[in-house]
């Protein structure tokens, strides 16, 4: 047999063409599958603990509020010796909810005629806070303990529980008892 031995043609870098085809400058399925699959787990980690925050973040505000509350009731028992003065015989709801045939807010805001609504009337407060989710699970409850709706003559509410239901489990309540 007979074989020609043929000059090796040369690129500008000193490469031969076969040496070229060895060395590709792409990645392999396998590879890139990888690097997804790497991203998206390091993603999915920062997603959960980025929800876990916006969590504790409600939360924190949620007793925030309650305490603005509380210091506003108190400025009000200072000013007129009680915590509020009656309205209705209901607790009053951050979303407008009924218990006991009472009446009820638009569904998204305090009743119009909570007892909360003093510290309004009285500048304690600008408005009334309300919670950051304030749907049927999540909302703020003010139940006075007004005394002389049992006892006539009594002094108006000199107890109260004020409450807030946790996103992360649980209830916050400030009470006066």
């Amino acid at each position: 047999m007979f074989y020609f031995n043929f000059p090796k043609i040369r690129n500008n870098k000193g490469f031969t063409h076969q040496k070229m085809r060895n060395f590709s400058g792409g990645f392999t399925l396998i590879e890139l599958l990888v690097v997804v699959s790497i991203i998206s787990l390091l993603s999915s980690v920062v997603l959960s603990s980025l929800n876990s925050a916006r969590v504790k973040s409600r939360d924190a505000k949620r007793k925030a509020d309650l305490k603005q509350i509380e210091i506003a009731l108190e400025l009000h028992y200072d000013k007129h010796g009680a915590y509020t003065y009656v309205e209705n015989k209901c607790g009053d709801y951050s979303i407008g909810v009924s218990s006991d045939g009472c009446t009820t807010g638009s569904g998204n805001d305090w009743d119009s005629d909570s007892d909360l609504r003093d510290l309004i009337t009285d500048g304690f407060l600008k408005t009334l806070p309300k919670d950051p989710v304030n749907n049927s699970s999540y909302y703020y409850s003010y139940e006075p303990f007004n005394t002389d709706q049992l006892y006539p003559g009594s002094p108006p509410c000199q107890q109260y529980d004020l409450c807030a239901y946790l996103e992360s489990g649980g209830t916050f309540c400030i009470s006066k008892r």
